[in-house]
């Protein structure tokens, strides 16, 4: 189906030469003499992109333009001046008006129709993108709900195990899988709250001591698992944090996690908290190969991939250094990592003191 062009422009001759350059070129067409005409056929039927003239009797290029980004069904539609004004002012004011684009009279038909192509190019990869979020959205939402069965079940199989009052070693494995599982649904319940009202999870009063000290009790047996050594180093006073302690913990959970998954066997993962200023730190430090320096602008970003690759065959999705932007930033805070001449690497994130 051809992509629909508005032409308004109170010459005839004018409209019937670029209507003939744009029908060859295979566009629909739509015409109007004056603005209130443009304003009365795009409120029956919306144009991909529309060419308007400056210039014209009644209300002008300008206030038109104005008019179609106030009304919420045309307010996408692209619009490029066409004009004979060659002033910086006048430009301007176009694109304050809302244009995304000007084009000089007497037109040149190749360039505009280079510019045409360019916006209604740039107007269909919005859209696509637009589309592909939603339908990422849709599916996250679907996904998150649709986990909440299982982890109920490893939760109820867990305490059911638990009253079996199994071996002591056992009983420590039943109590790590009750703490993840019961993280995985805190996690899934904050995604679909934060999705239902759209809003940011309340901050409240967060120990970072405290949160470091249950993540690598959850982490150690993964950690135990590739023969590595997890240990703290916490500050011996440190203010509570204004922050979500939920989001908090997830965050440090990705954090140390990553150290587990990229440092090889026989290595050694250190928790350090502090105090920094106006805000409090925690650092997730390991023995691992770190970030090639050309690679470290891509850090945090979503899908990054990296060369570094997991040391014991673990998945890796490059997402989990984004979802940490993502929950700090969301708090107040702010993320970072540093690269030790000697080798490894130093992944942190501060959270502001206070809260009540």
């Amino acid at each position: 189906m051809p992509e629909t062009i508005l032409l308004v422009d109170d010459t005839p001759a004018n409209l019937s030469v670029l209507a003939e350059c744009l029908s060859d070129a295979g566009f629909a067409l739509l015409v109007a003499e004056d603005g209130e005409d443009a304003l009365a056929l795009t409120a029956r039927n919306a144009p991909d992109l529309i060419l308007l003239d400056v210039m014209m009797p009644g209300i002008d290029g300008f206030a038109t333009c104005r008019r179609l980004k106030e009304r919420a069904e045309t307010r996408d539609i692209p619009v490029i001046f066409m004009t004979a004004l060659t002033d910086t002012a006048e430009k301007l004011k176009a694109f304050e008006a809302g244009a995304v684009d000007y084009i000089t009279k007497p037109i040149q038909h190749e360039e505009a129709l280079a510019r045409v192509h360019t916006h209604l190019t740039i107007r269909r990869l919005r859209r696509e993108l637009e589309q592909q979020l939603a339908l990422k959205e849709r599916f996250m939402r679907f996904a998150s709900h649709d986990l909440r069965n299982p982890l109920c079940l490893i939760l109820m199989s867990g305490e059911l195990a638990k009253r079996k009052k199994p071996a002591p070693e056992i009983a420590e494995y039943l109590e790590s899988i009750h703490a993840s599982a019961k993280q995985m649904q805190r996690i899934v319940d904050t995604f679909l709250d934060l999705r239902r009202s759209g809003a940011q999870t309340a901050a409240g009063r967060c120990d970072l001591n405290l949160l470091a000290a249950a993540v690598a009790a959850q982490q150690e047996p993964a950690a135990e698992n590739k023969q590595m050594r997890l240990s703290l180093e916490l500050a011996e006073q440190l203010p509570p944090v204004r922050a979500d302690a939920g989001l908090a913990y997830q965050a440090l959970t990705n954090y140390v996690s990553n150290a587990l998954k990229f440092t090889p066997p026989g290595g050694h993962v250190i928790l350090r908290t502090r105090e920094s200023g106006l805000r409090a730190r925690v650092e997730v430090a390991d023995t691992g190969p770190g970030v090639p320096a050309p690679e470290r602008g891509a850090l945090f970003t979503e899908f990054a991939r990296l060369s570094p690759r997991p040391t014991g065959g673990e998945e890796s999705h490059g997402v989990g250094l984004s979802i940490v932007k993502q929950l700090v930033e969301s708090q107040g805070g702010a993320v970072g990592a540093e690269f030790l001449a000697a080798g490894g690497s130093v992944f942190w994130f501060e959270l502001p003191i206070g809260g009540v």
